[in-house]
């Protein structure tokens, strides 16, 4: 009985120790789980923007030079027609003046036809305006440079192709210009004919002066309209012949 007691002890001892291995070896080869990091999705890439060039826009200028190569709407055009000066058309689509191919350029087709063009950003006091122009048409015309143009009136340089000049002070009154003669007299310096000449003009206080190609023809006082400021432009008429075809290749507008 004692041997077969210690057989049975031995048989238990060594199934608990088989038990005991079995628990802690994993017979069936069960994986060790593996740690992953969830997935990170790429950042969505930012639509391409499309590039819009901005054209810088022209500045205006109180002094510069004008050399009539775009249509800057910054002049503007008025017809005067007839002995009795009566304005029939202002704006900046006269068909009488038209800037081409680096010009201003006067077309009158008609006779008794005064043409402006006037500078519109700025107003002067005291300024000098210069231009070189040609003749293309008939002799018998007149270029005009005017300064202090305001609803009060303006003084007018005018120089014909015949030699002449005469200065006015003007002023538009119902729907008509009214011209009043302060001085007039004649240049040898002016070239007749089909011919280019550069004139000009200085307005500072009371004092106007009239160049002509490089020489002053006329300097005078004016002590009666006493005109303050206004603005500056030029102007073409026919006398009593037509067509005038007159090329402004350029105007200066600059402080005297």
């Amino acid at each position: 009985m004692k041997v077969k007691a210690t057989k049975l002890l031995i048989f238990l001892f060594t199934a608990m120790v088989l038990v005991s291995l079995a628990c802690s070896v994993d017979l069936y080869g069960t994986p060790t789980p593996v740690s992953v990091s969830p997935a990170v999705e790429p950042s969505a890439q930012p639509e391409p923007t499309a590039t819009v060039t901005i054209e810088p826009t022209p500045s205006v200028q109180q002094f510069y030079t004008e050399e009539f190569d775009s249509e800057d709407n910054n002049w503007e055009y008025l017809l005067v027609n007839g002995s009795n000066k009566q304005i029939v058309k202002s704006g900046a689509d006269s068909p009488s003046i038209r800037t081409v191919g680096g010009l201003l350029v006067f077309d009158l087709q008609n006779k008794g036809t005064t043409a402006y063009a006037t500078y519109e950003p700025f107003t002067y006091a005291d300024v000098r305006l210069d231009a070189k122009v040609d003749n293309r048409g008939t002799n018998n015309n007149t270029v005009s440079f005017i300064c202090r143009k305001s609803e009060v009136g303006w003084y007018q340089f005018d120089i014909a192709s015949s030699g002449l000049y005469e200065i006015f002070f003007a002023k538009a009154a119902g729907g008509a210009v009214e011209y009043i003669r302060i001085a007039d007299g004649g240049s040898g310096k002016i070239k007749t004919g089909f011919a280019e000449n550069e004139y000009g003009i200085v307005c500072q206080g009371t004092t106007l002066v009239l160049n002509i190609n490089g020489a002053e023809a006329r300097r005078l006082e004016d002590k009666k309209y006493l005109l303050p400021e206004g603005k500056v432009g030029v102007s073409v008429s026919s006398v009593k012949d037509a067509p005038v075809i007159v090329d402004f290749y350029w105007a200066k507008i600059s402080q005297p």
